[in-house]
């Protein structure tokens, strides 16, 4: 079949024969054009496979304008050897990087602390102040719906709870206008000073610090050692022998019967109890002093005056015992407080 385009026939008698070939470049100084004679020879030895041209590279400081009008000088351009090198260089120390973040190799902290700020300790203080006001008002909760031996139960399971709760009771008493203990020992203080006295959910046992009286400062657990840890309806003390009994804001649970003929055991006929609590805890003020009448004892005065207390002193007239009164338990209204 013929050929429709010829070939063109090779010259292989001009592979002797020297050629000139000129290559022009720009130089960042001079832009001057140049050119070079290369031997034919040479050009097909560059030509191999495997093998390419590169432009020459200029060796000269050149200076380039930036958008601000300023100029910088560009560092002398380096070889292509130099280059590669470089370029094997950043890849080694790439790869040491990589490794290091990989082990969890951090790098080294700076020295310098930094300082809280005053409202980061504002708001750490009112976060830490909104949590144990929180666990005060559960353990409040606790208190009046359990009885003294339940609650004493749960203070000994977790002994940090007595101190939470006492806590954030003083929290609460500075809201208060008025502290009823304050009332409480002034009376006190009028007595005389050989009477025994029996503090029924003591605290702090703030009581037996401020009068000269002998005091049994009673609770559920015993903040330091002048404290007598118990349950408040089953106490170590003799039959018969105080003068004075209080009750500060202590007629806490459901058995509070309980409560008030331990209290008629241990007193000696004629002497006085002592009761302040929490206005709102009553529905029927007649109510309740009936049910302590029962409980061996007689209504000498009450102050119903205050606002957020009430106040009632009651004089033991019969011993009652524990097994012989039938009346059922019964308790105030819990006292619960607002979050604030």
């Amino acid at each position: 079949m013929d050929k429709i385009f010829t070939e063109h026939p090779w010259d292989d008698e001009d592979s002797s024969k020297s050629k000139q070939i000129f290559l022009s470049f720009k130089t960042g100084a001079s832009k001057k054009r140049q050119t070079c004679r290369v031997n034919h020879q040479n050009e097909a030895s560059l030509h191999e496979p495997g093998r390419f041209v590169r432009a020459p590279l200029p060796t000269d400081l050149t200076v380039e304008r930036i958008n601000n009008g300023k100029s910088r000088k560009r560092p002398e351009t380096k070889t292509i050897d130099e280059i590669e090198q470089i370029e094997r260089q950043d890849l080694r120390v790439g790869k040491k990087v990589k490794s290091k973040q990989n082990g969890n190799l951090l790098p080294k902290q700076s020295s310098v602390k930094l300082q809280p700020t005053s409202k980061t300790i504002n708001f750490r203080k009112k976060l830490v102040d909104s949590l144990k006001g929180s666990r005060f008002r559960f353990l409040n909760e606790q208190l009046y719906k359990t009885t003294g031996e339940d609650a004493k139960k749960l203070f000994q399971r977790d002994p940090s709870a007595f101190q939470a709760y006492h806590e954030g009771y003083r929290h609460q008493i500075e809201q208060w206008s008025v502290n009823p203990l304050d009332r409480i020992i002034k009376s006190i203080l009028k007595l005389p000073k050989d009477y025994l006295v029996a503090d029924f959910g003591c605290g702090e046992a703030r009581l037996a610090e401020a009068v000269p009286h002998n005091v049994y400062s009673l609770d559920l657990v015993a903040i330091n050692n002048s404290v007598i840890a118990c349950d408040m309806a089953n106490t170590p003390l003799e039959t018969n022998s105080v003068n004075v009994v209080v009750f500060c804001l202590s007629l806490m649970g459901t058995n509070l019967r309980d409560f008030l003929l331990e209290a008629n055991r241990i007193m000696k006929t004629g002497a006085l109890l002592k009761i302040a609590e929490v206005s709102s805890r009553f529905d029927n003020v007649k109510e309740f002093i009936d049910c302590v009448h029962k409980c061996g004892f007689l209504l000498e005065n009450k102050d119903l005056k205050h606002k957020l207390f009430y106040f009632f002193n009651f004089k033991k007239v019969r011993t009652v015992e524990k097994r012989s009164l039938k009346s059922k338990q019964f308790s105030l209204k819990p006292c619960l407080y607002k979050k604030r």
